[in-house]
């Protein structure tokens, strides 16, 4: 069935008004970043976001995720919690140009290397979206290991760009989400890359998980090229210690399953999601609740 002419003007509208409109202050934001002092771009963009984001319709989806996972938490202290996230993305998108120079400063502090020393092949890092999740690649860049990626492709493809720009600073692959993905992630592995993940979100082809104890789905094909290709499963812890400074945990490789039985993989995936769980619930101020976590029904 063909689409109403009104949806068609709209789709043109966008491309034609929107997406240029978009990108350019976009840009702005980014280049203006750029060229201030990390540690001054993050708190101004941080005071920017943390005034603007209550305000925007974001602000009562976070808020109805809040009160799903942490539902012993009052209005007031919501209301706080919800001010310091977007405070918190507002630094993340001030750090985000500086992201491949953070790493040769002491804003980083790395724990845990040694499990990334000892890795002599490919694996999976996995982590949130908490505190800055831009630098928990950096550990494995810290060790001279090549990191690849999953992407989704931005609704604007002017902004493309800026996913390149952050792969080029990477060295491994990247590759688009979906289909391409699990190809993807076999491909980086026998490359001997670690593929850093990011597992917090909502996926159409995910396992039911428990988070929070609520099913949402979760993905789960990383596990199972773990399980058959034999390559460890390590948290990527992200925390934002104050102001501009960060601490990144590797774990200790997780125990797998020897087979990839749908009850082997939903233990390891339970596991996984109560893990990050326990991450937000230290430091609910920064995940990034307006994801659709649970769905749209939320």
């Amino acid at each position: 069935m063909a689409d109403p002419i009104t949806k068609i003007i709209g789709r043109y509208f966008r491309r034609i008004f929107i997406w240029p409109i978009e990108a350019g202050f976009v840009f702005l934001l980014f280049f203006a970043a750029r060229l201030l002092p990390v540690a001054i771009a993050s708190a101004v963009l941080g005071y920017f976001l943390g005034f603007v984001g209550p305000l925007t319709p974001w602000q009562s989806r976070a808020r109805r995720n809040l009160s799903l996972a942490l539902p012993h938490v009052d209005h007031q202290a919501q209301t706080a919690i919800l001010k310091h996230m977007w405070n918190n993305l507002g630094r993340v998108l001030g750090e985000y140009p500086h992201i491949g120079r953070l790493a040769t400063t002491k804003r980083v502090e790395f724990v845990g290397l040694d499990h990334l020393h000892a890795l002599h092949g490919g694996g999976f890092l996995i982590g949130a979206h908490i505190g800055n999740w831009e630098v928990g690649p950096l550990a494995a860049l810290s060790v001279g290991k090549k990191v690849a990626a999953i992407y989704r492709p931005l609704n604007n493809p002017l902004l493309a760009g800026l996913l390149e720009r952050r792969q080029q600073h990477y060295g491994g692959d990247i590759y688009r989400k979906g289909r391409e993905a699990a190809l993807g992630m076999v491909t980086a592995i026998r490359k001997k890359q670690v593929m850093c993940l990011l597992v917090d979100q909502q996926l159409r082809e995910g396992m039911a998980v428990p988070f929070f104890g609520h099913p949402a789905n979760t993905s789960i094909s990383h596990i199972k090229i773990a399980i058959k290709k034999h390559v460890p499963i390590m948290f990527m812890r992200t925390e934002r210690l104050d102001g501009c400074r960060f601490r990144v945990t590797i774990s200790a490789p997780l125990k797998l399953p020897k087979d990839t039985s749908d009850d082997a993989v939903l233990g390891v995936a339970t596991a996984i999601n109560q893990e990050l769980a326990t991450w937000i619930a230290a430091q609910p101020d920064q995940w990034f609740w307006p994801h659709r976590r649970w769905g749209k029904e939320i």
